[in-house]
């Protein structure tokens, strides 16, 4: 395991790996300016560390030997007013994979050492640039898939989630002073309103906790999308709607039953919501081949993994006893739309029967050949996503947060547990220290260095 020190200078390529149009090389340390000046050949006959911070200089980057590598743009960013905290230069050059790995070079060669992944953002955290909260805002904005994932991930590097766990510390840090204090004069026994107030407090942080618990099941539909899932029994078009909805011919489509034996999966953006859309084979009563057995097994474990179902029928065709056997195969928590597939035909089912077939289930005609229909589909998806994420608060984004919530509630209730029975104070005040120090984990006032590794090493070289 590396050993991380602030004192050195680091290095990597801050865009992603290819060709492009412009690569952009960070240089982070009290040695940057030391390291890319010898390199640099401004326009202007002016030296990199006269230059004052937040100014671009546009020059040539030469090797030892007085060759030019490429002409640049050289960004300065000076301590402590930069990404990092420290000295930092960004180099600004053509995206050729040789030109970035030339620059690269030379700056190794001059001592400085290769970045590790997520090592800039880490010296941020470490030189209180940002919290740990907002370390993890930079990985999910990085990673946003939609409109509502990057509102989130903004949200929470502007620091409105640290400043809920802020809330949360300040309001146990007076209802532990208040204990204490009556710890420090025993003689004094606790007045009825006092101890009225102490319970309301206990109840004021397990409340938001346990909100913010509850929360995050929303917030994962927000950032790791929707599924949707696509059945029907064979040839009543559910390939033709999963291309529709894509855009694009991905899904094979046949009048043949049976084209589709595995199960297809792509992502798509619904009114700014990350939705994982999955086409899956006919279910029928029997199979008649190995192929289409497993097939169909795949397919009645896709419904259960799902968020939505889209029951697509055949309307220019009645109603089968395959239909039936196709919508008793959906488990009854699931949010369940029935498509009328081919609208553009004459339709062969009537209301009644597709009352008496779905019940109250929303149905859409549609056509994958005119569109008619999907607007009102992609609306219903959109309507169901927006009452699944709709937040009272703010919410938590990751794993971590929820397991340092669910441990910090375990305690206080512990600890409330103890004073509603009465108990001394000496007895509930340990519990409360304990859940404080989960809550302070969370934006990283308390860490270890293996927290520290695990978080960081999710992000990228270069950032």
């Amino acid at each position: 395991m590396t050993k991380f020190e602030l004192d050195d200078t680091i290095t990597a390529v801050a865009t992603p790996a290819g060709e492009g149009g412009i690569a952009v090389i960070r240089v982070s340390g009290p040695g940057a300016f030391e390291a890319v000046e010898p390199f640099f050949v401004a326009h202007e006959d002016k030296k990199l560390s006269s230059r004052p911070a937040n100014t671009i200089c546009w020059g040539k980057f030469m090797d030892p030997a007085g060759l030019p590598v490429d002409q640049v743009l050289v960004s300065i960013f000076r301590a402590p007013q930069s990404y990092t905290g420290q000295d930092v230069i960004e180099i600004s050059c053509h995206g050729g994979l040789a030109v970035t790995k030339k620059i690269l070079a030379l700056l190794l060669g001059r001592g400085v050492r290769h970045a590790e992944p997520g090592e800039f953002t880490r010296r941020a955290f470490l030189n209180g640039k940002l919290d740990l909260t907002q370390a993890e805002a930079v990985l999910d904005l990085i990673h946003a898939k939609s409109e509502r994932s990057l509102d989130s991930a903004i949200r929470q590097l502007s620091g409105s989630l640290s400043r809920t766990f802020k809330e949360l510390k300040d309001e146990l840090i007076r209802l532990l002073a208040h204990m204490e204090a009556h710890l420090d004069f025993p003689e004094e026994d606790l007045a009825v309103d006092v101890k009225d107030g102490m319970q309301g407090q206990f109840t004021k942080v397990r409340e938001k906790i346990s909100a913010l618990i509850t929360g995050f099941a929303r917030n994962q539909l927000i950032r790791e999308g929707i599924l949707v899932t696509l059945v029907g029994k064979p040839n009543v078009g559910k390939s033709s709607i999963f291309n529709a909805l894509l855009e694009r011919d991905r899904a094979l489509v046949s009048d043949l039953p049976h084209t589709t034996r595995d199960q297809l999966e792509e992502a798509l953006e619904i009114r700014g919501f990350f939705v994982r859309l999955r086409d899956t084979a006919g279910l029928i009563s029997a199979a008649g081949h190995p192929l289409d057995k497993m097939g169909m097994d795949r397919t009645i474990d896709a419904l259960h993994e799902s968020h939505m179902v889209l029951f697509t029928v055949d309307s220019s065709a009645s109603f089968e006893e395959t239909d039936r056997h196709v919508f008793q195969h959906i488990p009854q928590d699931k949010k369940v739309i029935v498509l009328l597939n081919k609208s553009d035909l004459s339709s062969r089912i009537q209301e009644k029967e597709m009352k008496s077939f779905v019940g109250d289930k929303s149905a859409i005609h549609l056509s994958a050949k005119t569109r008619e229909g999907f607007k009102e589909l992609e609306q219903q998806i959109a309507d169901f996503l927006e009452q699944e994420t709709s937040e009272t608060g703010e919410q938590i984004t990751k794993l971590r947060h929820k397991k340092a919530l669910e441990a910090s509630l375990e305690t206080l209730r512990r600890a409330e547990q103890s004073f509603q029975e009465r108990m001394s104070l000496e007895f509930v005040t340990p519990d409360l220290r304990v859940t404080l120090e989960a809550i302070k984990e969370l934006t990283g006032e308390v860490y270890s260095e293996d927290l520290l590794d695990v978080i960081f090493s999710e992000f990228c070289i270069g950032k």
